[in-house]
Parts: C-alpha cells; sequence; structure tokens
C-alpha cells in the first residue's frame, strides 16, 4: 500500500512538475528551491483521499474549470436506463387470456396451434411454378359461349378466405419474379421420414393360454349354452275408466229441459295364456252408467247401461292364425233399473242372465307398424256354427217383454232354450299414442230370432290419467216388443264424456 501511494504521488508530482514548466519562464526560483527530500515528505504526509484531483488541476491552470452542474430529474432520467415495460394493450390482452373462462382467444384453436398469416412467416418456396387453374382446353365445350350472370349470387361463407388466399398468392408470386433471394429454404429441406415405423414383436411364451394347432377337430368343441330367458306364458292388463258428463239447464230456459249429470264407469281385465299351440283368452268387462233423473218423482238416478260380462275362449291352433275354439260368454246386470215414475223393474242382477257356449274357429291377427311408433293393430273373431244360449230371469216379476221372445199364446217365459250360431269379434286400433278405437260385435240367431250389439268408444288421452271418450253402441233384437215412442228393434245408446283413466 506504501508503494502505491508513493507511485501516486510521484505522478502527481511530475503533473504539477509539467505544469510548472508553463510557468516556469515567470519564476525560474521556485522551481529550483524544491529538492528530493521536500518531495519524499511530501509523499509520505498526503493521503490517498486528499490527492487532488489532475483533471481538475489542469482545468484550473488553463483557465478551463467550470463547476459541476447539480443532477435533477432530467439528468437522471437521461443518464439511466429504461427499464422494459410492455403496453396496456398488451397487459389487456394477457388479462383476458389468464381468465379460466376463456382460456383461448379467437385466434387460437389448439394450445400450440396459433392461427397466424402466411404472409408474416419466412418465404418458403413450394416448387409450384404453375397455377392451380391452369387449362389449356375447355374443360365444359357442351356450354354455349356466352352465358348471362344470374341476377342474385348468394354469398359464401368461405368469401373472406378466399379473397385472402389470392392475395397471399398473388405475394408470392411476386415475390418469385422480383425478389428470389428473400426465399432462404424450401419444401426439399424439411426432413424425410421424420418418424419411422417400427414393429413390435411380442413373445410367444409357453404360458400363453390360447395354443393354436393344425388339426382342428371343431367336433369335440363344446358349443356355449344358449341363455333362453324364462318365457311368461301367462299375461295380464287392466284398464280402468270414469267418465263425467254435466249439464245445467236453469229453471228459466227458453227452450226448457231438466239438468243432468252422467257418470259412466268401465273396468275391464284380460288374462290370457299362450303355449306352444294353446291360447286361452279370459276377459271381464263391468259397465255402468248412471245419470240424475229430475222427472223421475220416485227416484233421483236411473241406469241407463248396466253390463257384467265374463269371456273365455280355449283354442288349438290348426294353422297360420286360424285356431280351433271353445267359446264361452256369461252376462248380466248388477243394478235395478225402474221405469220412469213407476215401480216397475226393468232389469237387475241375475234378472235376466244369459249363458252362451258354442264350438268353431278363429282368427287372431296382431300386427304392430314399423314406420310408426304407437300404432297397432289387434282384431280376432271367433265363427261358432253350433252354439248354445240359456237365458233365465231369477226375478220373475221384471218386465219380460224387453228380455224374451213372446210364446204363440202371447205369454212371456222366464227361460229360455236356443240352438243357432254366434259371431263374437273384437277390434283394437290404436292409431297413435293418444288417440284409439275399440269395437266389439256379437251375433247370435237361434233362426227365430236375432240379437246383435256393435259397440264403439273412441279414446282421445290427453295425459296419463284424463281421456275423453265418445261411446255408440247399437243393439238388434227382434224377439222383444217394440215401444211405442220408437217403433224399431234397433236400439242405440250414445254418450261423449270426459274423466280419469288408467291402464298397465
Amino acid at each position: 500500500m506504501r508503494n502505491f501511494l508513493c507511485i501516486l504521488g510521484l505522478m502527481g508530482y511530475l503533473s504539477l512538475a509539467q505544469a510548472q514548466d508553463s510557468v516556469s519562464v515567470l519564476n525560474p526560483i521556485m522551481v529550483q528551491q524544491v529538492t528530493t527530500e521536500e518531495v519524499e515528505d511530501t509523499l509520505v504526509s498526503v493521503r490517498a483521499d486528499e490527492l487532488p484531483d489532475l483533471r481538475l488541476r489542469l482545468q484550473e491552470l488553463r483557465r478551463e474549470y467550470t463547476v459541476p452542474r447539480p443532477l435533477n430529474k432530467r439528468l437522471l432520467k437521461w443518464m439511466m436506463r429504461d427499464e422494459l415495460q410492455m403496453a396496456p394493450e398488451a397487459l389487456t390482452l394477457i388479462q383476458q387470456f389468464r381468465q379460466p373462462a376463456r382460456p383461448f382467444g379467437d385466434d387460437v384453436t389448439f394450445r400450440d396451434t396459433i392461427i397466424v398469416n402466411r404472409l408474416f412467416m419466412p418465404a418458403l418456396f413450394t416448387g409450384e411454378y404453375l397455377p392451380d387453374d391452369l387449362t389449356f382446353y375447355d374443360p365444359h365445350p357442351e356450354r354455349p359461349a356466352y352465358t348471362p350472370a344470374p341476377l342474385y349470387k348468394p354469398d359464401s361463407i368461405f368469401t373472406d378466405y378466399v379473397r385472402e388466399k389470392r392475395i397471399t398468392e398473388g405475394a408470392y408470386r411476386y415475390i418469385e419474379r422480383n425478389h428470389p433471394s428473400y426465399f432462404r429454404y424450401s419444401t426439399r429441406d424439411f426432413p424425410k421420414n421424420a418418424f419411422e415405423q417400427t414393429t413390435v414383436h411380442k413373445a410367444i411364451t409357453e404360458d400363453f393360454p390360447l395354443i393354436v394347432t393344425r388339426d382342428v377337430n371343431f367336433k369335440d368343441v363344446e358349443a356355449p349354452k344358449k341363455f333362453i330367458p324364462e318365457r311368461r306364458y301367462w299375461t295380464s292388463s287392466f284398464e280402468s275408466s270414469i267418465q263425467f258428463a254435466q249439464n245445467y239447464i236453469s229453471p228459466n230456459w227458453h227452450s226448457g229441459g231438466t239438468s243432468s249429470l252422467n257418470l259412466n264407469n268401465r273396468e275391464y281385465v284380460v288374462y290370457n295364456y299362450q303355449k306352444d299351440r294353446v291360447k286361452i283368452t279370459n276377459e271381464l268387462e263391468i259397465k255402468n252408467n248412471v245419470y240424475t233423473a229430475p222427472n223421475d218423482t220416485l227416484r233421483n238416478y236411473k241406469v241407463s247401461d248396466d253390463v257384467f260380462r265374463l269371456h273365455s275362449n280355449f283354442g288349438y291352433e290348426a294353422f297360420s292364425k286360424w285356431y280351433y275354439t271353445f267359446d264361452f260368454e256369461f252376462k248380466t246386470q248388477l243394478l235395478s233399473s225402474f221405469e220412469e215414475n213407476s215401480d216397475v223393474k226393468q232389469s237387475g242382477f241375475l234378472s235376466p242372465y244369459s249363458l252362451t257356449m258354442g264350438l268353431g274357429m278363429k282368427y287372431d291377427l296382431n300386427k304392430t307398424f314399423a314406420n310408426k311408433k304407437h300404432k297397432s293393430v289387434t282384431f280376432n273373431v271367433n265363427i261358432a256354427p253350433f252354439s248354445y244360449t240359456f237365458r233365465q230371469t231369477m226375478d220373475k216379476d221384471i218386465k219380460l217383454d224387453k228380455h224374451f221372445q213372446a210364446k204363440e199364446d202371447g205369454t212371456y217365459p222366464t227361460k229360455e232354450n236356443l240352438l243357432g250360431s254366434t259371431v263374437n269379434a273384437t277390434l283394437n286400433f290404436q292409431f297413435n299414442r293418444n288417440v284409439s278405437w275399440y269395437s266389439r260385435f256379437y251375433y247370435n240367431t237361434s233362426y227365430h230370432r236375432i240379437v246383435g250389439e256393435w259397440e264403439n268408444r273412441f279414446t282421445f288421452t290427453w295425459s296419463r290419467f284424463f281421456s275423453t271418450n265418445i261411446t255408440l253402441n247399437v243393439r238388434y233384437d227382434d224377439g222383444v216388443a217394440k215401444n211405442e215412442d220408437f217403433d224399431s228393434y234397433f236400439q242405440i245408446n250414445e254418450l261423449l264424456s270426459f274423466g280419469f283413466n288408467y291402464k298397465w
């Protein structure tokens, strides 16, 4: 450290000596008075932090010294190096990309793919010298030479894309012709076969469970057991409906009339059996139609339609959709019905009842439509050329002329035995999911008396539990007495109702 200070002192002395030479002409005695011992004393006594600035000393001697300017904010900003900062627009874009609801922008397809313009990428020579639409002949010579332009040409969703593609291709053509030096790479510089296919061979060891041999005898191989689900031979269905029809007429109505309320109830149960060539059909139907009777002074209600019917059919398949059958039907009433303003009973429970049996053949059709999901037809007709009907009443006080045929002496029996033929047919047409038509036709003849029934019911289903029914029943019986007000053997019953409906 001492030697370093000595060197600095010597350099300062030499600088002073050089400066003294410029003024030695004016005062030569001052230079002669400085000795070597004085220089050594000066070097030893001067500290490093007290050494004068040589540049400042020279500027003072040459009269070029200027007072240093204080550092202000403008000078500090010019001297300090600016830090790199991002523009506000760039910060806004970064914030949009960082949002979890929008991880990618409109110009981003995948995480590693960004849609950019080809013009802003390095020029790449593709080697295509000729345009894509270059043709040396007319590809459509059959077209006329002049075709007028259409009055209206719809816009295409690719119009902007086609226009940008043409601009890009035109720019590349211009660079190829005028600045070929801009092309640094071409498609030839791309690596060939960057990914080579390798075949992985799996070694088959002795523990492999499958053993393949050349001589295979398939007779020794057992086929897997066929899964046969348990078949249901008995099937059932149930239908229940309670329909209402109400009509109110004020006492001062100009056309007159009476108010009424109808309640129509129907319960229908089916329980069938089918196995191999045997088919058994069982039906139970209960219908009741009760309505208010304001004109009846003895009762508040009357019964217009009351049926309890039990029908069974035992069939053995003869050929396609035809069966040899034995048909059985039992029919009676459940409620008692009286004439208006009278105690004369028209019908009641087992008064009367009928039992019909017959042998014949039955045709059964069950069809579904492939193009319609809920459209189906079920039709069956049983023809019994040999049938026996037994009709009897337990209550002999009912009005017998409504149910039995008069004898030769003009009296009416309480029971009948009739031999003849019977036809019983049923049709169920499901037009769609909400509209269906049910029809039943019954015909019985003893070759002296004809009894026929034709029941029709149209059902309009509004929901799963509510529907509207239009019912039309026509009956023909030429063995009973005619009514004075309606001189015909035809009997008609029509009803329009709305209410509850349930099926399974």
